[in-house]
């Protein structure tokens, strides 16, 4: 499908300015061997897990693709894992790191970090010249990215536009979509609300989730080395919680509050843990001064971590009793496994979910995400 589509943005980007007849003169010459030269941009270990299946794909292609590689935002923080390094594990040649992230504990970082995204860009897309620069999601990032790369006439290909969520994101997502030439969304509803953007139907692909392909592939034998190397030797399948909880930025305050909540009750709640380090938006910093506060990181029952590789992260939320938190992740990628999701806040509201999450939209206090993990933990969905 990608290959497919790729075809006909090449047929436009080369041709668009001549006649068919020149067309087919041109093809002739050169025997149709024009290579589309594509940037694919990733700002984090999220955006690079539905990024990845696109990039080898490309690269796998080297007749018709050039493939260039920039890196930018959390992928290059130490304090987040310098997940980078999963990249370059993957054996993608690395083209540009922009260190663009501008730390601080307010809604004024983000800014700013686009801000200086802003700057940096222009230099390496005129160095580059990309034919077309492919972009994911939402994150404040990826808003530089494709105000950039319109600005200076690059087209854009959009992944997972059309859908609906709570907080900024919802709006920097559709804002990204009417920069954006081309579309390859997830859902059928998706596909519908980029219709009703004015989106021409010709230039949307219904392709699915990309993450899908190696989530539904995953079949590791050993999945039990990977839960005892996070986890702990005595732990069992089913028997362990995995969260991942990120600041909402819309309200902030109260986001960190319901993650004091969340802490509270998986305390109180007694399994194992895996906590994951919240995304790079306003309000982390906070979030992890509250887990320090609460003694997590030496807890006998947490592990608290600021990176899993993708392909391990796969095999403990594929077997854990159930996943907590407002991640997008656990209302569309952990529904592959069955996996009982607890979906917390706002977050993700208006998201499409399976019926192996459970929305707790006001959880405002410990008893109320107590009483959700009594009720999802253990359970097996389809």
């Amino acid at each position: 499908l990608y290959a497919f589509l790729f075809s006909l943005l090449c047929q436009e980007v080369y041709f668009k300015n001549l006649s068919k007849q020149k067309q087919k003169e041109v093809m002739e010459k050169n025997g149709n061997n024009h290579k589309l030269r594509v940037c694919v941009a990733t700002c984090n270990r999220a955006d690079y897990s539905k990024l990845a299946p696109i990039m080898f794909g490309i690269k796998a292609e080297p007749q018709f693709f050039e493939l260039d590689v920039v890196v930018l935002g959390s992928h290059l923080i130490d304090d987040y894992g310098n997940t980078y390094r999963m990249i370059e594990q993957d054996d993608f040649d690395i083209h540009t790191r922009l260190h663009t992230i501008v730390r601080g504990e307010d809604e004024a970082a983000m800014v700013e970090s686009v801000g200086l995204a802003l700057v940096k860009l222009p230099d390496v897309l005129n160095r580059l010249k990309p034919d077309i620069m492919i972009v994911h999601g939402d994150r404040f990032d990826a808003l530089a990215l494709a105000t950039s790369a319109a600005l200076m006439n690059i087209r854009i290909l959009h992944i997972e536009g059309g859908e609906v969520s709570g907080t900024i994101d919802d709006s920097i997502r559709h804002a990204i979509t009417k920069l954006a030439h081309y579309h390859v969304c997830c859902t059928r509803s998706a596909e519908q609300h980029l219709i009703a953007m004015c989106e021409d139907h010709d230039r949307i692909l219904l392709a699915g989730c990309p993450s899908y392909d190696k989530l539904l592939s995953a079949k590791n034998k050993d999945y039990m080395s990977i839960i005892s190397m996070w986890l702990g030797e005595d732990v069992k399948t089913r028997d362990y919680i995995v969260a991942l909880q990120h600041p909402v930025t819309t309200d902030i305050k109260h986001s960190i509050k319901m993650f004091e909540l969340t802490l509270d009750a998986l305390i109180s709640f007694n399994k194992r843990t895996l906590v994951l380090f919240p995304n790079v938006d306003a309000g982390d910093k906070e979030m992890v001064r509250v887990m320090r506060k609460k003694g997590i990181e030496h807890h006998p029952n947490f592990r608290a971590v600021k990176h899993v590789p993708f392909d391990q992260f796969i095999q403990l939320v594929a077997h854990a009793g159930c996943m907590i938190g407002n991640s997008s992740c656990g209302v569309r990628e952990v529904g592959a496994f069955g996996t009982p999701v607890i979906n917390l806040g706002t977050r993700q509201t208006g998201r499409e979910t399976g019926e192996n999450v459970l929305h707790v939209r006001d959880a405002d206090t410990q008893d109320k995400i107590l009483h959700a993990l009594q009720l999802q933990f253990g359970k097996q969905y389809p």
